[in-house]
């Protein structure tokens, strides 16, 4: 029983076509760089922060497939407002080249009737389901990540 329960696992990852990528602490500052300067643009002049989980990786394609929370903080007098934000999958493509970790692009979902079939070209099937379904429990963890950063930052 266990032989097939690992049979059918090896299966599963060779159909989703996903090769594990190592993404270390270095290169999760290098994703939340690229995120905040290079996704969104703030519209009221404020500071973008954010947050995000990674749903699968790609080692051989160079891609990270992700939920990101991006969101603009800014001051107006003493209060802290928020501006402009998105929550939205996205694939970043990653260089390793050379030893070093680099984010060199990414591809965002289009809206409305074009989302779905774009997240399902976009992400391998396991991630894919993870995208189109993202549950509010995972949602509220990345706002309180965000949240307690502009906090930290802002206040």
């Amino acid at each position: 029983m266990k032989k097939q329960v690992l049979s059918l696992i090896v299966m599963f990852l060779l159909l989703a076509g996903c090769s594990n990528m190592a993404v270390s602490e270095e290169d999760e500052q290098e994703i939340e760089r690229y995120i905040s300067q290079e996704v969104m643009d703030p519209n009221f002049g404020g500071e973008i922060f954010n947050a995000y989980e990674i749903l699968a990786t790609n080692e051989e394609k160079g891609e990270i497939y992700l939920w990101a929370l991006i969101e603009e903080y800014y001051k107006e007098g003493a209060e802290v407002e928020h501006g402009s934000g998105m929550s939205v999958p996205m694939v970043l493509k990653v260089d390793r080249s050379e030893g070093t970790f680099k984010v060199t692009g990414h591809t965002l979902p289009r809206d409305g009737s074009f989302y779905a079939d774009d997240v399902k070209a976009m992400f391998p099937y396991f991630a894919e389901m993870k995208a189109l379904d993202y549950p509010s429990i995972h949602f509220k963890k990345l706002s309180k990540e965000v949240e307690s950063e502009v906090a930290e930052k802002l206040k």
